[in-house]
This record gives structure tokens, sequence and C-alpha cells, in this order.
């Protein structure tokens, strides 16, 4: 049967088990479309899916879902041990139907002020075969058509304000993180309310004390610092972030360092790299419960992801469930850039 047959009847299938995947308690149905120039390694730019969310089974939560690319399939199961530990793990394989394939796996985990998390994948399949964005979007994508990658990460909070950081990446371009973050809350006083301050007695005596001053935060500032090294990659990395009480976001981080220093020591100054990368992000400005988001990367010195990435995300909510919009662009590992819009929309079937 012709490719294009196959999904089609796998599409037109998933929806009349709709009704069923309902009744067995899913959370949510989503809806997407996309348009991506170039389409390479696709032979074609458009994209269209349909799925599930959050069915319950097993004791966890099973997603899956159909495209005109791919079938995929996730599962996602927490475990809590109070007061020791939590742990929660989710697994997602894609498919198609020339028998290429993705499995990823990743699982994190907390025990008093540690926390790790730590995932990796095995492909045969390119990224954009379930997320047709994904050269583009914030977080970088390994765009090789097969491989395998790893990433770990322990945090220790040693004391509220304060995270030591130890990670790393394993892989195509391997390399360790070593960081610390901190925050700090920002806060004003507020003035004293005429009702609560103390009046003349009339009678010569001491006036009552003023109260206590009261205070308010007005926003936190969040501040970042470590280094990166690996076999093509010695640099320091700083980022600083702020966030209102009304749930703005700004953030900005930065890499400087030097690639291939193995292989030329004596002319480090020559493959000097840096990166730059920021978001900002505000709720409500398209309508109460929307999210509106913007984000911009360039970082020359990855050598499996775009080095230069930028994109819009939205969400409004509309009738029983969210209607999302992503744009997103930027400029591929062959120098080529490119662009995507993607739009979706996710129904809410616990909402009456």
């Amino acid at each position: 049967m012709p490719l294009r047959l196959t999904l089609r009847a796998a599409l037109l299938g998933t929806l009349l088990a709709a009704p069923a995947l309902s009744a067995a308690q899913a959370t949510s149905v989503n809806f997407g479309v996309a348009y991506v120039r170039p389409a390479d390694p696709w032979t074609w730019p458009a994209w269209a899916q349909l799925g599930v969310d959050d069915v319950s089974l097993g004791g966890g939560t099973l997603s899956a879902s159909v495209s005109t690319r791919t079938l995929s399939v996730g599962y996602r199961q927490g475990l809590s041990l109070p007061p020791l530990a939590t742990v929660t793990a989710r697994t997602d394989l894609t498919v198609t139907v020339n028998r290429e394939f993705r499995v990823s796996s990743r699982a994190s985990g907390s025990a008093g002020p540690v926390a790790v998390t730590a995932g990796g994948a095995y492909f045969t399949l390119p990224a954009t075969g379930s997320d047709p964005l994904a050269a583009y979007a914030e977080a970088p994508a390994d765009l090789r058509l097969r491989g395998w990658t790893a990433d770990l990460s322990v945090r220790y909070r040693v004391n509220r304000d304060l995270v030591a950081v130890l990670g790393g990446e394993f892989g195509p371009q391997q390399h360790a993180a070593l960081g610390v973050e901190g925050r700090r809350a920002l806060t004003r006083v507020l003035p004293p309310d005429p009702a609560d301050v103390p009046g003349d007695s009339g009678d010569g005596s001491d006036p009552a004390p003023m109260p206590e001053p009261e205070t308010e935060v007005t926003g936190t500032v969040t501040w970042r610092a470590g280094v990166r090294g690996g076999p093509d990659l010695l640099a320091v990395t700083g980022g600083v972030g702020y966030a209102t009480p009304a749930g703005v976001t700004l953030n900005l981080d930065a890499l400087a360092g030097v690639t291939d220093w193995r292989s030329r020591p004596n002319t480090a100054s020559a493959h000097m790299t840096w990166g730059l990368t920021g978001s900002v992000g505000a709720p409500d400005l398209l309508g109460e419960g929307s999210t509106l988001r913007a984000y911009a990367a360039y970082e020359p010195w990855r050598a499996v992801s775009s080095p230069l990435r930028a994109g819009v995300n939205a969400t409004v909510p509309a009738g029983p469930g969210t209607l999302n919009l992503d744009l997103a662009g930027g400029r591929g590992l062959d120098g080529t850039m490119g662009f995507g819009v993607r739009m979706g929309y996710r129904l809410d079937l616990s909402r009456p």
C-alpha cells in the first residue's frame, strides 16, 4: 500500500477510535497542522497529526498520535516514596512505515536536597519526524539522521537560594558542565496605612510605637555561572533571569570559550567561539489564560544542532480547549535558512 494511503488510513482509524479513548479516561485530544521549508529530509513540507494524551493505564498515563510522517506512543510513570524520594520516568517510541524509529527515555528523581535527571535516545529517524519544528526549537535538537545521545544533570540544593549543578552531554559532542545557580527576591517597603499610624494620646505620654513596615515581593532575580569542557570545547557560561509576581519572565545566557583546543593549543585565539540565548514570556497578553513566549539562540559551537534558532509560541483558551500557534525559523546545519509554522488545538475532555 502506498505510504500516503497507509498514513491516511491510520489517521482515519485514530479519529474513529477517539470516542473509545475518551471512555478510557483520556484527558485530552490534540490536532495539529504544520508547514516547514525546507522539507528535508522529507519529500513534502506539510504535516498533520491527531493524538490523545493522558490515557490511564497500569498506574501511569499513555499518549499516542498518528501523523502524516509517523506513528508515536509514549508512557509516563511516577513513583512516590514519602518522605524519601519521588521518581518520574517517560519513554517515547516513534516509527515510520519504512521501519525507521526513534526511542527515547527520560527519568527524574529527587531525595532531600539532591535532584537527578537523566535521558537518552537512540534513533534511525531524525527529530523532525515527530516534531516538524524541532530544528528551530528553543532547546537544541540533535539533527542527525541516525545515532544516539544521552545527558545527565545532578542538582544539589546548598540552601534555599543556592544550587550546585553537575552534568554532561554524551554522544556526538561530549562535554561536562559544572556550575552554580542562585536567586534573590526583590522587595519594596509598603507605605503605612493611615489607620494603623498611632495618634497622640493628648495626655503627654509617649505615643504608641510605629508598627513594623510591611514589604512585598516585586520580582525575583536569578543568576547562573559555570564552565563547560570536552574534547572540542572549553568555555565559561553565565546567565541572568528576572520574573515578576504576575508571571512575566526574562532570561539571557551567554557562553564564551575555544573549540578544537586539543588539536591546535597554540592558536586558541583562532578558534574562539561564543553563544547567546534569550527568552521573554508573558501571560494574559492575548486574553485571560493565554501565554506568549519568544526566544532566540545563536550557538555556533554546537556540532549537530541548528546554530541559529528563533521563534514565538502562543496559547489561547478557546472553548473547552486551547489553541496554540508556533512560528520558528533559523539556519540549518548546511547553512540554509528555513522556517516553520504550526497550529494546533488541544481539546480537554475532562471539562464539562
